[in-house]
């Protein structure tokens, strides 16, 4: 019960903040398919007006579109998870549940009426109550297309009181919740004596026995709260269903108890004896759950991957993988945020993240004081059919092994990444690990477009994977180095709109060469640097660097003949040259020869033999496959020429840069 405890006592530390936005025994309502009425009545039940928030609709050139409205409800624990049958919510619900005919109808006043006369009742309670008992809706609202199924609300305007939004209202939220408990322990009670009454045999009369049997028929009782350890507060019946993941709108995270079943029997007397929950155990939890995914999550499909400080009252920390960015991140007073590194990126390109990272982290750990034995959890959640969801990934850890293990992380798996600046509309460059998302482009490719559900699939599995690597230490999969090589080893299959793309190949090789050190460094305990190793004899990596001398050679070649389009012979021949590089160099050497005097008069061919130069001999005639390090050396050769070539201003050429000058000219 070690996750639910965490979450409900998270939900206490934080409880100020959530009273108005996650307040206990409640649901959420929208008017994603249909508008939601607001009745607007006075103190005294007497109706004013009607409002409408409209249905969502999307911005077009016509209309700006209508946004997407929560409104937070009230809820019983039947009402929560109605699917059919009658149980009424408590106060806002459907029209026919409100237009003053029918059982629904009958259903919602008794329960109204109760709450109403209790003591826990407000005066915006009694008013509605007092509307409602006119049966005047259906006339009040006839000007109205209305459904059965639109949701209705109230505002209640009294005089002094400047709160007249009841959905916004802390204080009946409040009202609510405690009346609720109070019935439920009711009737727990109530049902414990009738029980004994039954059980001890007495001489009942028929009419006494239905009584009793009509008070058993609630399932309420007072058990051992699981997670709480108290047993003198009301179990749940019924857990929360709507935990607001995506595409899943009725999973939940806790079955209800089967009485009528095999769930149970044969072990324990009744349900309650295998697992209970407390009520408002489970209340707290589920709203704390929710408002991290609502807030916090990061989701693939149905799958949503969550982190949060355990029990702390401080700013929680978000995710510990991004979309589409730097994946470590970080919080607190005095500790730079993702959004502070991602603005000293686009001040200094190409800033060592790993590195600032590791400082920044050293700045938080000694020049804050962490609340005692803080721990962070890290979760992923996943809907396997859309009524069940499933925890696939759950991790407690101290707060400074959570922000330690990003950091390494990010130090063992670091490369010159890139990420689209949308603000400046321009590529920024950063030094660090690549995001779980662009591992997952780079080991299994993009998806084939629409709703790929197999795709989807190898994602969120691809996904927990390395959540593994991040916070367990594992080693990275093999399999997703083997498959990034023989992707990136493909770079014709790299395309966009039917044509080679440049730009997502080097991407692909800036991920691959990120997996491929973070492997060697834990499977070989060989660590790659990240410019250029001039000194580096080893036979994969030359071949890596001479192929892509040749490519950046012919490259700068056909820029300077207008032909910068073309795909060059070593991304043409990369396939084959992986496996065969003896043989198939010599064909890309061969296109390559009309090129080495049209980029310069011996640039070309002292670098081609400058590499050659460095093979042990035998080394280079070996025709048999390259490893990892071959795509190491590739990357690296074209950052080494890229490093005295201005690539930024093409109008420049390399003779420029160099102080030599072109044959050409």
């Amino acid at each position: 019960m070690g996750f639910w405890q965490h979450l409900a006592e998270s939900y206490d530390k934080n409880a100020d903040a959530f009273k108005k936005t996650y307040p206990l025994s409640t649901t959420t309502i929208s008017n994603n398919g249909d508008m939601i009425i607001i009745i607007v009545i006075d103190g005294n039940g007497k109706f004013i007006r009607y409002d409408k928030i409209e249905k969502k609709s999307n911005p077009s050139l016509k209309s700006p579109g209508n946004p997407l409205v929560n409104i937070t409800i009230p809820v019983t624990e039947e009402s929560m998870g109605r699917s059919s049958g009658i149980s009424p919510h408590p106060i806002f619900d459907q029209y026919e549940y409100l237009k003053g005919e029918g059982k629904k109808y009958d259903a919602y006043m008794g329960q109204l009426k109760d709450f109403s006369e209790s003591s826990f009742s407000t005066e915006k309670v009694k008013a509605i109550y007092n509307y409602i008992k006119k049966k005047t809706v259906a006339s009040d609202l006839s000007e109205i297309g209305i459904k059965d199924k639109t949701n209705i609300i109230f505002q209640v305007e009294i005089q002094g009181q400047l709160q007249s939004k009841v959905w916004e209202d802390e204080i009946f939220f409040y009202a609510w919740h405690q009346y609720y408990l109070d019935i439920k322990a009711k009737r727990a009670e109530e049902k414990k004596k009738a029980q004994k009454m039954l059980t001890d045999k007495l001489k009942l009369s028929s009419g006494e026995k239905k009584q009793l049997k009509e008070q058993t028929r609630f399932k309420d009782a007072i058990s051992l709260d699981y997670i709480e350890g108290n047993d003198k507060e009301p179990a749940a019946i019924f857990h929360p269903k709507k935990i607001s993941i995506r595409n899943a709108a009725n999973a939940k995270l806790v079955s209800d108890n089967d009485d009528e079943n095999y769930t149970f029997r044969g072990k324990f007397e009744d349900s309650s004896q295998a697992v209970s929950i407390g009520y408002e155990s489970s209340q707290k939890a589920h709203q704390f759950l929710r408002y991290l995914i609502n807030d916090r999550g990061y989701y693939c499909g149905e799958q949503v991957i969550l982190s949060f400080t355990i029990g702390s009252t401080e700013k929680l920390l978000p995710p510990p993988v991004e979309n589409d960015s730097l994946s470590a991140i970080i919080h607190s007073s005095g500790f730079k945020t993702e959004n502070d590194i991602q603005t000293e990126l686009r001040a200094n390109m190409g800033l060592d993240y790993a590195e600032a990272l590791r400082k920044s982290l050293d700045s938080f750990k000694y020049g804050n004081t962490l609340e005692k034995h803080a721990k962070t959890a890290v979760i992923a959640l996943d809907a396997s059919t859309k009524g069940r969801l499933s925890i696939t990934f759950y991790r407690e850890l101290d707060r400074n092994e959570y922000l330690e293990r990003i950091a390494d992380w990010h130090e063992g798996c670091k490369w010159k990444q890139q990420f689209w600046d949308k603000e400046n509309q321009k590529f920024v460059f950063y030094i660090g690990a690549p995001s779980v998302d662009k591992i997952i482009e780079a080991v299994h490719g993009k998806p084939r477009g629409g709703e790929d559900k197999s795709y989807t699939k190898i994602k969120k599995a691809a996904r927990e994977r390395l959540l593994r690597c991040i916070f367990d230490g594992a080693f990275l999969p093999m399999d997703f180095v083997i498959a990034a090589l023989r992707r990136v080893s493909n770079p014709l299959g790299i395309t966009k709109q039917n044509k080679f793309d440049r730009n997502r190949f080097e991407q692909v090789v800036s991920t691959a060469c990120a997996l491929v050190r973070k492997d060697y460094k834990q499977r070989k305990k060989e660590d790659y640097k990240l410019s250029i190793e001039l000194d580096r004899t080893d036979r994969d990596y030359l071949y890596g660097r001479l192929l892509g001398a040749a490519d950046k050679l012919e490259e700068y070649a056909l820029y300077k003949q207008g032909k910068d389009r073309m795909v060059t012979a070593a991304i043409r021949h990369m396939q084959a040259f992986t496996q065969h590089p003896f043989r198939t160099w010599q064909t890309i050497h061969s296109c390559l020869n009309p090129y080495i005097q049209k980029v310069k008069k011996s640039y070309g061919f002292r670098e081609l033999q400058a590499i050659m130069d460095k093979f042990i001999p035998g080394d280079y005639e070996k025709d048999v496959p390259l490893n990892g390090s071959f795509l190491i050396g590739y990357y690296h050769e074209r950052a080494y020429i890229d490093s005295f070539t201005n690539v930024s201003d093409k109008n420049k050429n390399l003779n420029e840069k160099t102080g030599t000058e072109d044959s050409n000219e």
